[in-house]
């Protein structure tokens, strides 16, 4: 398998609201039901993807949604299926995706249901992912097994009666999508983590020697680790031709202005990795900054400077 030679990634916004229960007439209320199920706002959003000129939609149909409580996955009744072209959801723009009513408790993964051809036969049954040219061709995006058994998101949250938790699962798109070997076809294979967003953070600043670089060829990545989790063979490609595999998250710089934006990041301690790639080649890594502390709910600001010592 070679990796896909652009790098995408997005994040999937989750919004927990309970239900709060009403009120019934003649003084009385029913709080049987209500009391022990919350509500589901979701949305999605993009992380700045890493694409070429060329490339002018990467569309996603979301066909439904599951969860896993006390043991048993159960498809959420009330979602309506969505198409959106992850492009258009980028720096921290989201869409909202429906509000789905689930029981209070504790999870620890939800399930997402993909529209994607599964082989050439179903292109026609199942149209609506694809990538996208500016020549306006598009090619199908196969997801094995995704409109069937969906793609697990993990991570624990919980949900309590008559209180409210922001959850958001970051499908990480530039870990997830391959191109197999023989046919050529590109292949979507999710890896999807979640983090409660109220205890998230973010990390964002300036690679202060973008000029330094060529803005037309050249591309800078910054990958975000666990302390502790990098060393050099992340660098080298998996048997899936994936990059830097365990990384937590990634971001495009901007080789205008040099922003980079890390978001939705749970609290602790990371390495910040920046490599560089000719085009879609990877060169080198040029950066590495240790042991940058994140607390809960921070944003924080830290500059790179890839030709310091």
């Amino acid at each position: 398998m070679k990796k896909f030679h652009k790098l995408i990634g997005f994040v999937l916004s989750l919004t927990m609201i309970t239900l709060i229960s009403g009120c019934g007439g003649g003084g009385g209320s029913d709080t049987t039901t209500t009391s022990t199920m919350g509500t589901m706002s979701l949305s999605i959003t993009d992380a700045p993807p890493m694409l070429g000129e060329d490339v002018t939609e990467v569309n996603i149909a979301v066909i439904g949604i599951e969860y896993n409580h006390d043991g048993n996955w159960t498809e959420a009744e009330n979602f309506i299926p969505q198409t959106f072209n992850l492009l258009d959801l980028q720096n921290g723009k989201t869409l909202h995706l429906g509000d789905i009513v689930l029981p209070a408790g504790h999870y620890t993964e939800i399930r997402f249901k993909l529209g994607a051809p599964e082989k050439e036969a179903d292109v026609k049954n199942n149209p609506d992912c694809n990538i996208t040219f500016a020549d306006g061709s598009s090619v199908p995006l196969f997801v094995p097994s995704g409109s069937s058994s969906g793609f697990k998101a993990k991570g624990s949250f919980d949900i309590t009666a008559n209180a409210k938790v922001e959850v958001t699962a970051d499908f990480d798109v530039h870990k997830s999508i391959v191109v197999a070997g023989n046919s050529g076809k590109y292949l979507l294979k999710p890896v999807i983590r979640i983090v409660v967003t109220e205890l998230s953070g973010e990390i964002n600043g300036t690679v202060v020697d973008v000029a330094d670089y060529n803005g037309t060829t050249d591309a800078l990545v910054v990958y975000s680790y666990d302390e502790g989790t990098y060393d050099i063979a992340e660098e080298n490609e998996n048997t899936e031709g994936i990059r830097f595999p365990n990384s937590v998250s990634s971001s495009d710089v901007n080789m205008t202005n040099g922003s980079y934006t890390l978001a939705f990041l749970g609290e602790g301690n990371y390495t910040l990795v920046t490599a560089q790639y000719d085009g879609t080649t990877f060169v080198d890594v040029v950066d590495i900054k240790y042991n940058i502390e994140l607390m809960m709910g921070e944003t924080i600001t830290v500059d790179i400077n890839t030709s310091a010592p």
